[in-house]
């Protein structure tokens, strides 16, 4: 029988999900923002073909130099004592790096409840976007997702994976697989997708200070160049910001309101 101390003790500890016992890593092509790939069975909730086959890929799209990025987390005393399963918690940016390895710090971010937090040594994305494709306006419960791309060595997890949950939304499944989505287990705080060489942070978990100038600083950072699937918008953006019908560079550009340019 179970001591009576040790159960209650048990019983006042909140509940942690850790899945990652049993995720298996997946180093195929992804495509982040197909999240609702068109099934044979479907349901009420699904999502249309046409949304689907819609659905796009942004990390990949992102430039990384023509191949995949180091992997500093592989080596001697790191990825050679865990188990093949498990060495996805060696990379970035979930490996644990010490400050002189990681360089400085030029943004901390993290969830609503404070349990999952990072850090970036990048002071600027390579590129960040809105997106309006129906995918990520339900899976943020948003008009549209505000996505800053970064490398992956850019971005180290303060607790390395502890915490965190993934979806790999085009298999609908928890299990780590690339491409996935990344978020606190604990308040669900959308905190990134990860695809093979990069990572869509999401800016609006990003900190800054109190002070309207360091306010301005992280717009100024995290400003986007362009808006991708505008067909698909719930609302008119008048930005003057460079429009696309679908993915950029890959469709027509249009004007605020929609219309062909």
């Amino acid at each position: 029988m179970m001591n009576s101390r040790l159960f209650t003790q048990l019983k006042s500890r909140p509940t942690v999900f850790s899945h990652h016992t049993s995720w298996l890593p997946r180093l195929d092509t992804i495509f982040l923002c197909r999240t609702y790939t068109h099934t044979t069975t479907r349901t009420k909730h699904s999502i249309s073909p046409l949304a689907s086959r819609q659905l796009h890929n942004m990390a990949d799209d992102a430039p990384d130099g023509g191949g995949p990025l180091p992997n500093p987390g592989v080596g001697p005393g790191s990825a050679d004592k865990y188990p093949k399963e498990l060495e996805w918690q060696t990379r970035p940016p979930y490996r644990v790096v010490s400050r002189d390895e990681f360089g400085e710090v030029k943004w901390k971010g993290g969830c609503h409840c404070g349990r999952v937090t990072y850090e970036l040594n990048r002071e600027q994305p390579l590129k960040a976007k809105y997106c309006h494709c129906r995918g990520c306006q339900i899976v943020h419960g948003a008009p549209f997702q505000w996505a800053a791309i970064f490398p992956k060595s850019d971005i180290s997890f303060t607790n390395g994976s502890d915490g965190l949950a993934f979806y790999a939304s085009d298999r609908k499944t928890t299990k780590y697989e690339l491409p996935t989505k990344v978020s606190c287990a604990y308040c669900r705080t959308p905190i990134m997708d990860e695809g093979r060489n990069m990572c869509l942070l999401f800016p609006g978990t990003i900190h800054f200070g109190d002070s309207e100038e360091d306010h301005q600083a992280w717009k100024k950072a995290f400003e986007i160049s362009c808006h991708i699937f505008y067909g698909q918008r719930s609302l008119d953006i008048p930005d003057g910001k460079q429009k696309w019908s679908g993915m950029d560079e890959n469709s027509d550009l249009v004007d605020d309101y929609g219309k062909e340019i």
